[in-house]
Order: C-alpha cells, then structure tokens, then sequence
C-alpha cells in the first residue's frame, strides 16, 4: 500500500452502484409507515473532523514524515528533525524516518547525530544504499576515507547503478592520493550518467593532479558545456591553461569564476597574476 493509499484509502474507487446508492433505506421506510413522515428524497454526507489520537499510529508517523521532507525543502531544518523525530517515536521502525533526519541533521553540520540516524536506518533495513552513501559521506568530510570507501563499497554492491556512489569513492580515493582509482570511478559514474557535472569536474581535478592537463582540460571544458554556470570548472580549467602556459586562455576563465563567485578573492588575485605573467611576456619581447 503507497502513501496516498494509507492516508486516503485504495487510488482506485470502487465503481459506484446507483441501485445501493439511491435505494430507499429502512430509515426512510420507518418515517414513513411509523410516524407519517416523508423524505425528501435527497441523501447528503457529513464529514467530521478528527483529532491526531483517531488516527492510528502508522498512519500519523507518515503525516509528520512527509510534513518533515517538506521543512527541509525549506531550509527548515529544526522543524524537519522535530517531525522525524515524532515520527520516529510513532513508528520506531521506520526506516525514512531516520534517513530524513540524518539528511537534516548532516545539513545542520551536526555530522555525529546524521551518522547515528544513518547507521539506525541501516540496522533496520541492511539493504538500504543511500544510507551506507550517505553515511559514507560523513566518514570522508570528518577524514576518515577508509571507513568512507567500505561504506561506498557496499552502497555499490547493493545497487551497481548508484552513479553517485562510484563519484563519492572517487574523492575518497583522491584524499587518500589514489588517482588511478579515482579515475576509474569517475569513468562508472560518468558511463552510468554521461551528463554528471561534478564526476567530468572531479576527473579533471584528478587528470590535473596527474600532470594530464589535457585531459584535465577535456573535462572542464565538458562540465561547463553541461552547466555553463559551474564555477570550480573554469578556474581549473584556468589553472590547467596556466600550467599549459595558455595565458591568454585562462584569463578569460579567472574573470569568468571571478563573476560567478565575486565573494572568493581567488578570482581577482589569479586575475591580476595572470596579467603580470602576460605583461612580463610582453615585456620581455
């Protein structure tokens, strides 16, 4: 049974039969030959309204989760984890329940609370691989890659098509300096999902870690051709143009992350380098 059907009842109503709708009903026969009564011969329904304690508990838990997805679309984090949290005390085996709230709590920066609610929805559902992604996610940012890589391990194991698992056990081969590897996953991912933005830009950062700047040139030029507004993609792009000695290149590149992102003074500062190295050529001819 879906959401809807467990808060509304079966998607598809029963066919509705006029002779039982619209019979004449004992009531009606009552007032009639008891009390001399006749009907109007209109029927009508009267809804009322229940309270939380009227609805069972299952149901209620996947009303406060679903209101919780909601908050955290929002940006409303507190309200998001308060939601799972009743709802977890409704339902405490409910699997989306922990995931959600360790989604929120990860948002929130609390990254021991989101690995705790990770590891709990794993414990009741040991075939759940976003959670083992997920929880993967936090081993990298609190520097642990190993424990990052065997959670991305069996996240892939569980579902070989997980295209973002392959990318986040490429960066945490890439923490622990393992290029080659990194590559590899970055070449499933990107086999799995050709338009992946953040793998051609992880692989480019793993090909200009390598010396490959051409490569690493390939897939910047790829991810910004993919979303020409992402902004890590032409400052390396410019940084390989640099090392490539391509000043003229990735001038154009700088400015351009410049005006993406004009908060990070490395915009200006690789601006006005690369215009000193041009200068200089200039004046060396």
């Amino acid at each position: 049974m879906g959401l809807r059907d467990a808060l509304f009842g079966k998607k598809k109503l029963s066919e509705p039969k006029d002779d039982r709708l619209f019979a004449l009903t004992t009531a009606a026969v009552t007032l009639d030959v008891e009390l001399g009564l006749k009907t109007a011969g209109v029927a009508a329904l009267a809804f009322k309204p229940q309270s939380s304690g009227e609805f069972r508990s299952e149901v209620l838990a996947q009303i406060y989760l679903n209101r919780g997805v909601e908050y955290k679309h929002k940006g409303d984090f507190d309200r998001a984890i308060a939601d799972d949290s009743e709802a977890i005390k409704l339902d405490p085996r409910r699997v989306a329940a922990f995931f959600n709230r360790g989604n929120a709590w990860q948002a929130k920066g609390d990254l021991d609370r989101a690995a705790a609610d990770y590891s709990e929805a794993i414990r009741l559902d040991p075939g759940y691989a976003k959670a083992y992604s997920n929880r993967g996610v936090i081993w990298s940012v609190k520097g642990a890659p190993d424990r990052a890589i065997a959670d991305y391990n069996e996240a892939i194991r569980l579902d070989p098509n997980y295209v973002m698992a392959y990318s986040n056990r490429g960066n945490a081969w890439i923490t622990k300096g393992d290029r080659d590897r990194a590559i590899g996953d970055y070449d499933a991912a990107l086999r799995l999902d050709p338009k992946y933005v953040e793998a051609y830009d992880n692989r480019g950062d793993a090909f200009l870690a390598k010396g490959d700047l051409d490569s690493a040139i390939a897939d910047y030029n790829e991810a910004i051709r993919l979303n020409p507004k992402f902004a890590k993609s032409y400052y390396n792009r410019g940084v390989a143009r640099e090392k490539k000695g391509s000043l003229q290149d990735a001038l154009p590149d700088f400015e351009a992350y410049g005006q993406l992102v004009p908060s990070d003074p490395d915009g200006p500062k690789s601006v006005a380098r690369v215009k000193a190295e041009m200068s200089a050529m200039t004046g060396r001819r």
